[in-house]
């Protein structure tokens, strides 16, 4: 009799197994969002590691192959980007001087039109869509810099960066020595919201990095 009492206490009833997933499925709605969030967040995270390698491979390319290798980054606001809200794409030179002639074709036209599919130069891009999970919804990962802008590696010269004006002129000038940021972030509507990333892309010999 005492075994038979104590079998029919063991387990749970109906009752209790459906209290029980009752709770679960409370607990879990609760945390979806959180989790959705966390997870949109660990895009920017994503995107600003992958814009520090762009730059990387570029140094390492100007070294492996001898040729200045020259990033060239757009967005949105400035040039009519179409479904991107950010571009990077690199260039490979004919020499490896940082010069307008490296990155020129024979018809002195500066091969800079964000086209890696039929431009044989580009060796290495970056674009936003390919982090855009949903094209049809309004939240997005941006990466933005003070403009429109052009760095370059110089093969040999100790692998500097130029950047804009100061890509083909004198790079020791103050503004040059530092280095140049790029801001990752989501935008939901046109607003920022989430985690940001700060890159920083440093003027001579100095490693790209994520500052946080």
């Amino acid at each position: 009799m005492l075994g038979e009492s104590r079998k029919r206490r063991e387990g749970l009833t109906l009752v209790e197994l459906m209290v029980v997933l009752a709770v679960m499925g409370i607990l879990v709605s609760a945390a979806l969002p959180s989790m959705s969030e966390g997870l949109a967040d660990r895009r920017v995270s994503m995107v600003a590691r992958d814009v520090v390698s762009l730059f990387q491979r570029a140094r390492y390319m100007s070294m492996a192959y001898g040729r200045a290798h020259q990033v060239v980054y757009m967005n949105d606001s400035g040039t009519g980007l179409t479904n991107q809200a950010y571009a990077f794409e690199t260039l490979r030179g004919t020499s490896g001087a940082c010069s307008l002639t490296t990155f020129e074709n024979a018809g002195g036209v500066v091969l800079d039109d964000l086209d890696c599919d039929s431009n044989w130069r580009c060796v290495d891009h970056l674009y936003a869509d390919t982090y855009d999970a949903d094209p049809t919804d309004n939240d997005l990962v941006r990466v933005d810099g003070w403009q429109n802008t052009t760095f370059c590696y110089e093969a040999g010269s100790n692998n500097q960066v130029f950047v804009d004006t100061v890509l083909f002129a004198n790079w020791q000038n103050p503004d040059a020595q530092s280095g140049f940021g790029f801001l990752a972030y989501r935008e939901l509507d046109g607003n920022p919201i989430g985690v940001a990333r700060k890159v920083l892309i440093p003027h001579g010999a100095g490693s790209p990095r994520v500052l946080r």
